[in-house]
């Protein structure tokens, strides 16, 4: 199932709002256009990374076979010259959703279309 090209999937949180269509299209670019040493595609906002991540089957081995404790984040420091980073304009890159109050300031939040 891991060994066929550039298989890749787009990887996101439960707690986080969805991204703009432009976002996911830019990361989809980017992963196509990069080149195959390139495990995984994160979005950047004013320096924070964040989700949804396109990763490439060579990251998503990576994660299957480390240790049950180790997080992605923790394979992603690892693996820094495999990851790049595309800065995107797009706040819900990098927002959590944890509390009624996050909630709440995310229904006021204009619409990012």
């Amino acid at each position: 199932m891991l060994n066929r090209g550039r298989d890749a999937a787009m990887i996101t949180l439960v707690d986080r709002p969805p991204v703009r269509s432009a976002t996911l299209q830019a990361l989809h670019d980017a992963f196509l256009s990069a080149p195959t040493t390139t495990w995984a595609v994160v979005p950047e906002y004013k320096g924070k990374h964040g989700h949804p991540v396109i990763a490439a089957r060579e990251f998503i081995h990576q994660c299957l076979e480390a240790a049950p404790t180790a997080t992605a984040r923790e394979i992603e420091h690892q693996h820094q010259p495999h990851i790049a980073y595309l800065p995107v304009e797009d706040p819900f890159a990098v927002v959590n959703v944890n509390t009624p109050q996050d909630y709440s300031s995310l229904q006021n939040a204009p619409v990012l279309g």
